[in-house]
């Protein structure tokens, strides 16, 4: 398992605007010990697959896979779907990456009714879905799809339905141990089941204080993540040293993708907290060797 991280660590969520450019970013997980990526929204990093592989090149360091956010239940915005797939796996092909994933996009759906479908958008869903994994595999990618808080593919039950109805030679998951805690879910239970659908991992943990007090006062999921209900990877409810274990007894081989949504009142950087992660991790992976 590659130990790898994701531009989000430092709250980078689209592809301009940041505080932390894509360089900087890579000097900063050099810094903190990682040596592999994800790419961040398309646009974050360069578009030149020469100036992509150079840099990372000069820092020793390699691009694992892309995770993109596209409005799924739209039928009608297939055609920017598939046109931004193509464009990304072909970046990803060429800089050596190996997993393309997608998640639904949580601003499509209005505030009170979060990832709320009807039939028709729940088959645009599954529809893009595969047609998208599809394409990766065309250029020799591993599909994920991963499942987010406030979609509509956040709970068990959906994350079921989703696999069930989708072609598993083509849609794999990638399994995000928070998104899937947030809801009380147990993802070591979940991974147990599914490990031979499940080819990376978002590996995240959730703050079992707010996540309780996210559900007793009803609070939206925006502001649940601003309050740190996603938190660091030795403090939260997931017993990562268990779902670690269970990953090795599958002989699971994928990216193992860190990752820490940044809250505003944490009280330390972003770069002492993937330093903290990253040294947290590595000694698993020692010590269960």
């Amino acid at each position: 398992m590659d130990i790898a991280i994701a531009p989000c660590c430092w709250g980078v969520y689209w592809p301009t605007g940041n505080t932390v450019g894509w360089t900087d970013y890579l000097d900063r997980i050099h810094a903190a010990g990682y040596r592999h990526t994800e790419l961040g929204p398309y646009g974050y990093f360069s578009t030149s697959p020469v100036t992509v592989q150079s840099e990372l090149g000069a820092r020793g360091l390699s691009l694992l896979a892309a995770a993109h956010v596209h409005t799924l239940a739209d039928a009608s915005s297939w055609p920017v779907l598939e046109a931004k797939t193509h464009t990304i796996c072909t970046l990803l092909e060429a800089c050596g990456g190996t997993h393309f994933i997608l998640m639904d996009e949580s601003e499509f759906y209005p505030k009170d009714k979060m990832g709320v479908v009807d039939a028709a958008g729940w088959r645009a869903l599954v529809d893009q879905t595969d047609r998208a994994a599809a394409i990766a595999k065309s250029y020799g990618l591993a599909f994920g799809f991963h499942q987010h808080v406030g979609t509509a593919v956040e709970l068990e039950s959906q994350i079921e339905r989703l696999l069930a109805e989708t072609d598993p030679d083509r849609v794999g998951l990638c399994l995000d141990t928070g998104h899937h805690a947030y809801w009380n879910a147990d993802p070591i239970a979940f991974y147990e089941r599914h490990a031979g659908r499940i080819n990376s991992v978002h590996l995240k943990n959730v703050d079992a204080t707010v996540r309780s007090r996210v559900h007793a006062d009803n609070i939206h999921s925006d502001r649940a993540f601003e309050l740190g209900v996603m938190t660091d990877l030795d403090r939260g409810a997931v017993d990562i040293a268990a779902f670690m274990a269970a990953l090795r007894r599958h002989g699971y081989s994928g990216p193992l993708v860190v990752e820490q949504d940044l809250a505003p009142e944490h009280p330390d950087t972003p770069e002492a907290i993937a330093v903290r992660n990253f040294r947290f991790v590595s000694e698993l992976m020692r010590d269960q060797a």
